[in-house]
C-alpha cells in the first residue's frame, strides 16, 4: 500500500518504535530514545470490531472490557476500526480534541484530492508533526471538543419555557429496527403532571411485506395507571400494546420516584436501534437498503473526529476500499496536559485491516 511503513512491536502493551530501533537481537528491549510510533493497534474485523485503549501519558495500551472502559479513567483515547473515541467518562473533565487544519489541501470540499492521500507517508508528513509545539495550542478551550452521549429517541416534545408546559412534538418521527420489524411511529400528544408524562398517544406504522410503512395505529399509554403497577412501561410494536418485561417489548417508559407517572424520557430495547426521520421523508426500508441507513442504539456516542475525520475512503487510482490517511495533526487534552497526535496508518505489514498505527508526544513549554 502506497502509505504503509515499518514498525516493530514491542512486548505487551509496551512503547513501539520504528523498525531498526534495537540495537540487538532481543526485541524486548526499550531503545534509549523510544520512538513516538504507536500500533499497529489490532481493532478487530468488520464482523467482529473490538475497542483499542491507549493511556496517553504512560504512552501504553490499557486493557479493558468494553464494560470496563465506559466508567474508567485510566485511558485517554480509544480505536475500533476506523473510528477514533475520547474518554468522557470524567464528566467534569472530559478528554477533548481540536483539528489543527493542516493538509486541508487534501480535500476539494468533500471531495479527496487523489494524489495528495496516495503519496503522502509517514516519512513525508513527519516535518509537519514536528512543526507543531505548544504555542499552537487555542487559549480558548471551547475550540476542544468532547466526544457527547445522546439518546436516539429525543426531541420528542416541545417546551414552552415561558409557561414551563410541556406538548408532542407530533412532526417529529422515528423509525426502530426491533425483533426483525420496522416501525415507524411519533407522538402525536402527551399530558403533563408535575413534572412527569400522565399519558402519552403514540401513532404506530409498522413495514408490510412491500418494503412500505402502513397506517398508523394510534396507542394510548395510561402512564399513571400502568406506573402504579411497577416502575418501568413497556410497549410492543408489532401488536401496538403495552406489554410486560416477559414479552417481546420495543419501546420503554421509565416512571417517576412516585410512580405516578414517566420521566420525559423513551427508550428503545437494547437489541434495537432507530433513526430519526423528522422531516418524514422515509416511506420504507428495504433489506438492500438497510445498512445504508444510519441506525443508531438506544443511547450513542457522536465522537470528536467525526468532524473532521481523519481519513479517506475508496481513494481514485489506489487500492479499492482502502483507508488513506490525512496526516492531520489534532490537538488531544486530557487533565494533566496536551498532547499532538497524528494518524498514520490503517494496516499492518500484512495488510491486515483495523490495524491502527499513530505518532503522538506531550506538548511541553520550551
Amino acid at each position: 500500500m502506497n502509505n504503509k511503513f515499518a514498525i516493530a512491536v514491542l512486548s505487551g502493551s509496551m512503547l513501539l518504535t520504528a523498525c531498526g530501533g534495537s540495537s540487538s537481537d532481543d526485541t524486548n528491549v526499550i531503545p534509549e530514545e523510544p520512538s513516538n510510533v504507536y500500533g499497529p493497534l489490532a481493532t478487530g474485523s468488520v464482523a467482529e470490531p473490538n475497542y483499542a485503549y491507549f493511556d496517553l501519558e504512560t504512552m501504553t495500551v490499557v486493557s479493558l472490557t468494553e464494560e470496563q472502559a465506559a466508567t474508567d479513567t485510566s485511558w485517554d483515547i480509544a480505536f475500533k476500526r476506523t473510528g477514533v473515541y475520547l474518554n468522557n467518562a470524567n464528566n467534569d473533565s472530559p478528554v477533548t480534541a481540536y483539528f489543527t487544519g493542516n493538509n486541508t489541501d487534501f480535500w476539494d470540499g468533500e471531495t479527496p484530492v487523489a494524489d495528495k492521500f496516495l503519496n503522502a507517508t509517514p516519512e513525508t508528513e513527519l516535518a509537519a508533526f514536528d512543526s507543531v509545539s505548544i504555542t499552537d495550542v487555542p487559549a480558548d478551550t471551547s475550540m476542544f471538543i468532547a466526544d457527547e452521549m445522546f439518546n436516539i429517541i429525543s426531541d420528542f416534545y416541545n417546551y414552552d419555557p415561558v409557561t414551563h408546559q410541556v406538548s408532542a412534538a407530533d412532526d417529529k418521527y422515528f423509525i426502530v429496527n426491533s425483533d426483525d420489524q420496522l416501525t415507524k411511529y411519533r407522538v402525536s400528544a402527551l399530558t403533563q403532571v408535575g413534572f412527569a408524562m400522565s399519558d402519552i398517544t403514540l401513532q404506530i406504522a409498522n413495514q408490510d411485506d412491500a418494503d412500505l410503512f402502513g397506517a398508523e395505529s394510534p396507542l394510548l399509554v395510561d402512564l399513571v395507571t400502568e406506573c402504579g403497577l411497577g416502575d418501568m412501561v413497556y410497549v410492543d410494536f408489532g401488536t401496538a400494546t403495552v406489554v410486560t418485561e416477559n414479552d417481546n417489548w420495543d419501546l420503554s417508559f421509565i416512571c417517576n420516584e412516585a410512580n405516578t407517572g414517566s420521566d420525559f424520557e423513551m427508550d428503545i430495547a437494547d437489541d434495537a436501534t432507530a433513526l430519526q426521520d423528522f422531516t418524514n421523508e422515509i416511506t420504507g426500508i428495504s433489506a438492500e437498503a438497510l445498512p445504508y441507513h444510519s441506525f443508531k442504539a438506544n443511547t450513542y456516542t457522536e465522537k470528536a473526529f467525526d468532524a473532521t475525520p481523519w481519513y479517506a475512503y475508496n481513494i481514485e487510482g489506489g487500492i479499492p476500499h482502502g483507508i488513506y490517511s490525512q496526516y492531520g495533526i489534532y490537538l488531544i487534552k486530557t487533565d494533566s496536559a496536551t498532547y499532538k497526535l497524528q494518524m498514520l496508518s490503517y494496516y499492518d505489514e500484512e495488510s491486515t485491516s483495523g490495524s491502527i498505527s499513530f505518532r503522538t508526544e506531550a506538548l511541553v513549554a520550551q
